[in-house]
């Protein structure tokens, strides 16, 4: 059809196919994603296999809301007061028409946990009632003596409101850090129960809530190792054209210049080679650096150094 020009109605009236042979060849032609099925003419075979790489992680979640809606059918509701490290369970929450539901979850599980609140963030647009809703939220929980803690993408510091608003979270007794990556939106409550974005790419998609100590566990080690790489939000400039560097990232920038090396300038600023680490990993991507000789010659050209 492809090499011909062809549409499915000539290709099978030339093979002289019968009816339910066109109907299986098209159904599986455009399974294939080698068919357009409004104009049953072709689609190039190497555009087709794009398309479906590109679309492969959309077909995982849909196996996975198989799994959730069987799993409901056999079991209505999760009983969040009970815990099970052995069983596994799991909620699905459409946005289209369970944001409020999933609103009303996330709510439940903030006024019932007992000892820690892990928010993990990427880049997004927060209307005024969210940060509202969420400052009052941590608040109640911080108040029972709840560990409170916002890992969020750095880029979100670049805008003058989200880093005050993250300022003022953090004057309520909530923890906050910033990370340039940030792999997934995830709620994790008492390390039990955790609340995932079904689609990284697509906020509509809705979110899974998995209930399940062993699974858990692993999201919240996960949490904790993004945690340990991310930083302060003060520490963060607000953009690479427009830089207000700290007094630390300005002498460690100064010595990456020299040539240094991270436990030289550990020791002579007095941190953790960790910490050294960590910030000239941050400011070589901030500068788009390839090295981090390469860092510090840039910073002096752009007179952050002055």
């Amino acid at each position: 059809m492809h090499a011909r020009g062809e549409d499915l109605p000539d290709a099978a009236e030339g093979l002289g196919l019968a009816a339910e042979e066109i109907e299986a060849a098209r159904d599986r032609l455009v399974r294939l994603r080698l068919l357009n099925p409004d104009t049953h003419t072709t689609v190039d075979a190497a555009a087709a296999l794009a398309r479906s790489l590109a679309s492969s992680h959309r077909a995982l979640d849909n196996l996975v809301e198989q799994h959730v809606m069987t799993a409901s059918l056999a079991r209505n509701y999760i009983g969040l007061g009970y815990v099970d490290s052995s069983d596994t369970r799991i909620e699905f929450h459409e946005r289209k028409d369970g944001a409020t539901v999933l609103q009303q979850r996330i709510d439940e599980l903030a006024e019932l946990s007992r000892y820690e609140v892990m928010g993990m963030h990427p880049p997004t647009a927060w209307s005024r009632e969210n940060m509202i809703d969420a400052d009052a939220r941590s608040a109640r929980a911080i108040s029972r003596g709840v560990r409170v803690r916002s890992l969020n993408a750095q880029s979100m510091l670049t805008d003058p409101g989200m880093r005050e608003h993250l300022r003022a979270r953090a004057a309520i007794g909530v923890e906050v850090r910033a990370a340039p990556v940030i792999p997934a939106r995830m709620l994790i409550y008492d390390r039990r129960i955790a609340i995932i974005q079904a689609d990284p790419g697509d906020l509509s998609r809705g979110a899974v809530l998995i209930h399940g100590h062993n699974i858990v566990l692993t999201l919240a080690a996960l949490y904790d190792y993004c945690w340990l790489l991310a930083s302060e939000p003060e520490d963060v400039p607000g953009s690479a054209d427009r830089t207000t560097l700290t007094a630390q990232q300005r002498a460690v920038l100064r010595l990456l210049a020299t040539g240094a090396k991270d436990d030289a300038i550990a020791r002579g600023l007095g941190v953790s080679t960790r910490t050294v680490t960590r910030l000239v990993g941050e400011l070589t991507t901030m500068l788009g650096a390839g090295s981090r000789f390469q860092a510090g010659v840039r910073a002096a050209r752009l007179g952050w150094l002055d």
